[in-house]
């Protein structure tokens, strides 16, 4: 569980980058992402801001730096076509706040005490730039950690928009989180319809939002 915990919660601290590359050219995605690793990395090595407090400027740097409305469509491939736009206007809101108190609830259980420990062993290996057209790039890393025996493999989807690189999906050893979610939201549409998918997803952010409102757990809650 650690090291894909310490790789989602760096990737929602990538929202500080762009203020801080200011001299870098928009068109280096890698180069942004550099900048925005190593800004996690000392933001979670800083024992000083709560845990409450890291969890709100998570969330808004998580929807400034994250294209939400693109991995809602992407998470429900074909189906996004059957929506209206009052479906849609509600689908993405809710995609986004599911996925953030997912991995926020994570941080809860996991402790930032424990986050800290692990990025202390993180290496970071930038591999490889590509670029699909102007406004599309992947970049490949490989990430050594001290727990794991061979280094993982993890690839950022990127895209140029709104004057900034915004990440659309991200895969970890060869898979990927958005199409990890298509999967299961594509069988609870085919099975139960999008009523019901709408419908699980309220319930799994009530209960994440529940389990936020929880004391963490171990002796500290930075």
């Amino acid at each position: 569980m650690g090291i894909a915990v310490v790789l989602f919660l760096l990737m929602w601290w990538i929202g500080r980058v762009y203020a801080a590359v200011g001299s870098e050219s928009p068109a280096d995605p890698m180069a942004q992402l550099k900048v925005a690793i190593g800004e996690a990395i000392a933001l979670f090595k800083d024992q000083s801001v709560s845990l409450t407090e890291r969890r709100e400027r998570l969330r808004a740097l998580a929807m400034r730096r994250f294209d939400f409305p693109a991995m809602a469509r992407s998470v429900l491939g074909y189906h996004w076509r059957k929506l209206d736009a009052e479906q849609r206007s509600e689908f993405v809101p809710l995609f986004a706040s599911f996925i953030q108190d997912a991995y926020l609830s994570k941080l809860q259980d996991y402790t930032v005490k424990k986050v800290q420990d692990e990025v202390q062993t993180l290496s970071i290996q930038y591999t490889r730039e590509t670029f699909y057209g102007p406004d599309y790039a992947q970049v490949e890393t490989l990430v050594e950690v001290k727990e794991q025996k061979d280094p993982i493999q993890v690839n950022y989807q990127m895209h140029h928009d709104g004057g900034q690189w915004r990440i659309y999906d991200v895969t970890i050893d060869s898979i990927s989180v958005i199409a990890n979610y298509r999967n299961q939201f594509n069988r609870v549409i085919n099975n139960s319809g999008y009523d019901q998918l709408v419908a699980d997803l309220q319930v799994k952010r009530e209960q994440f939002r529940q389990a936020l409102d929880r004391p963490a757990s171990g002796s500290s809650s930075r």
